[in-house]
C-alpha cells in the first residue's frame, strides 16, 4: 500500500520480530511519512488553549482593575497633600466641613472629588489635629477610592492669642517708654 506523497510502502506492520502485522509499532516510520492529529488531539489541545487564554484574559482584567485603584488612590493622597498644605499654610481655616467639592475627574467619565475636614484639640497645648479625607463621588457599590490624612498644625486661635497678647506687651512697653522721659 502506498502513502501519497511517500514513494515507500507505508509502515502497518512491525519491525521487531514477534509482532504481529497489523500493530502499531513503537518505533516511528523510517519512510519519512508525516503522521497527522487524530481529532481528539486537535480537540484536546484547542480546548488547553482555550482555557489558557480565559484564564489569561481573567488575569489582565485583574490587573487593570488593581491598575486603576492604585492610580486613583495615588490621586487622592495627592489632593489631600495639596488640602492639608492649603491648611496648614493659612489659605484655609481649619473649620469642619462635610462633602465639599474638591476637583473634577481629568476625564469626563471619571468621578468627582470631594473632601472632608475634622479638627480635634489634642493634650499638647496650642496644637490641633486635621483630618482631611478626599472620598470619589461614587455609589457604595463602585466601591469609591478614599485616603484620610492627619496633621498636627498649630491653632490658629492660640497662634492669634500669643500675638495679640506679645502685641499688648509690646504697646504696653512703648508706652511705658515715652512716658518716662
Amino acid at each position: 500500500m502506498l502513502v501519497q506523497g511517500c514513494s515507500k510502502r507505508r509502515c502497518t506492520g512491525s519491525r521487531r520480530e514477534g509482532l504481529p502485522s497489523g500493530r502499531p509499532c513503537a518505533i516511528p516510520p523510517q519512510c519519512g511519512c508525516a503522521r497527522a492529529f487524530s481529532l481528539l488531539e486537535v480537540m484536546l489541545a484547542l480546548t488547553i488553549l482555550g482555557g489558557a487564554i480565559v484564564v489569561l484574559g481573567e488575569a489582565a482584567r485583574f490587573a487593570l482593575d488593581n491598575a486603576r485603584v492604585a492610580r486613583d488612590l495615588a490621586q487622592a493622597q495627592l489632593l489631600c497633600e495639596s488640602k492639608l498644605a492649603e491648611i496648614a499654610a493659612g489659605a484655609e481655616l481649619p473649620e469642619p466641613v462635610q462633602s465639599v467639592f474638591l476637583a473634577e475627574g481629568t476625564d469626563p467619565n471619571q468621578p468627582v472629588w470631594l473632601y472632608s475636614i475634622e479638627t480635634e484639640t489634642i493634650d499638647q497645648l496650642g496644637l490641633l489635629a486635621v483630618w482631611v479625607t478626599v472620598a470619589q463621588d461614587l455609589p457604595p457599590e463602585k466601591r469609591p477610592v478614599e485616603c484620610t490624612l492627619v496633621r498636627w498644625i498649630i491653632d490658629p486661635e492660640t497662634e492669634m492669642m500669643l500675638e495679640e497678647s506679645s502685641a499688648s506687651t509690646e504697646a504696653g512697653t512703648s508706652t511705658s517708654t515715652t512716658t518716662s522721659p
